[in-house]
């Protein structure tokens, strides 16, 4: 029976590539030529789910985080998004270029402003923070792995705070310059296992 191209499979062949490994460079190459990929990853995190948890109980937040996610896939999708998992209060997606992230960020952004400013329940206000990479990673049924994955995590969900996009290096050198309507400030540092990553923030400016 094959099995599906999950964690299953990938620890499968890690399990191989221990138990031989001489054959390490063959398992390495069949796992990128078959499920290798390369795009911008879109990861973000909600805020304020501790208080309004401790707050307001659990199914508030979780109805929250259902509500927060079916207003963004579909912009995701219109961006030509592709959704990996949705975890907790977490969304990661793929799209096929940084810019694309990050019209789906600002574009989720701008639908949480509007619903919050419909609500006066302040405990019912959703806001993002987000982080984008680009790069290489193994594309399984329903996870992703590789570098820019753990950056653009990294940034979403540890640097970034509420409404704001930030964007890795490697995404932001693959907009070559920056798009109409957008703005990025300087490059700022942060820790990531113990090495520098660079970053920017990103910043939409509408005519």
């Amino acid at each position: 029976m094959k099995l599906e191209k999950g964690h299953d499979y990938l620890f499968a062949l890690l399990s191989e590539r221990n138990a031989n490994p001489d054959r390490a460079n063959k398992i390495d190459r069949l796992l990128w030529e078959e499920l290798g990929d390369q795009g911008a990853i879109l990861a973000t995190d909600s805020s304020g789910f501790t208080r309004i948890t401790r707050k307001r109980g659990t199914l508030h937040f979780l109805s929250m985080i259902q509500k927060g996610f079916a207003m963004s896939l579909p912009i995701i999708k219109r961006e030509a998004g592709t959704l990996v998992k949705q975890e907790a209060d977490n969304i990661l997606c793929t799209f096929p270029e940084p810019l694309n992230a990050m019209r789906a960020a600002e574009g989720i952004r701008k639908k949480l402003e509007a619903h919050n400013q419909s609500i006066e329940d302040s405990d019912s206000h959703i806001r993002y923070s987000f982080g984008i990479g680009y790069g290489s990673f193994l594309r399984f049924s329903h996870d992703i792995f590789g570098d820019e994955v753990n950056v653009a995590s990294k940034l979403g969900e540890d640097t970034a705070t509420e409404n704001t996009i930030l964007v890795s290096k490697a995404a932001y050198g693959r907009l070559g310059e920056v798009p109409a309507q957008w703005s990025l400030t300087s490059p700022k540092i942060v820790s990531l296992g113990g090495t520098a990553l660079e970053y920017r923030e990103a910043a939409h400016q509408p005519k």
